[in-house]
């Protein structure tokens, strides 16, 4: 994603705020995506539906993502993801998805960022083949949804 291989209209998210669109989620960008509920202005959303994804446009193995928190972009606050899940598809049209679990069945959840700049990279237990990753946010730092990443994988 840093390098722009994966363009900026194959970044989604579920909604964002203002100034933070998800297409500002490239590790090391000056920007950062950040959720609507990001500042605490309505209409509030339920946590857990709060996600950001790539599209990498091709399917391929992916070992693992790198997380950072909005790197000070934000106008009001500070803000990182402190827990989330990952899912992944298959095809673009959002089918055939494929969430991390433990073997008990329940989604794995991944340890975040602590702050706004610290890059954290996340292994999967295994590669996953995936064409979309689809990261969703479990905790944030008070509540709010900010995030820079990049995705780790080799083309097949």
């Amino acid at each position: 994603m840093e390098s722009g291989e994966i363009r900026d209209g194959a970044i989604e998210a579920s909604d964002s705020f203002l100034l933070f669109p998800a297409a500002n989620a490239r590790l090391n960008g000056d920007g950062a995506w950040a959720a609507h509920d990001f500042y605490g202005i309505p209409p509030f959303t339920d946590p857990t539906t709060q996600w950001i994804q790539a599209n990498i446009g091709y399917e391929t193995n992916v070992s693992a993502v790198i997380t950072q928190g909005d790197g000070g972009a934000g106008i009001l606050a500070d803000g990182w993801v402190r827990s989330f899940k990952v899912s992944t598809f298959l095809s673009a049209d959002g089918n055939e998805m494929f969430v991390m679990n433990q073997t008990d069945g329940t989604a794995m959840i991944f340890p975040g960022n602590t702050d706004i700049n610290t890059k954290v990279t996340t292994n999967f237990p295994e590669p996953v083949y995936a064409r979309i990753v689809r990261i969703t946010c479990l905790s944030g730092i008070n509540g709010q949804y900010a995030l820079r990443f990049e995705l780790v994988g080799c083309k097949i």
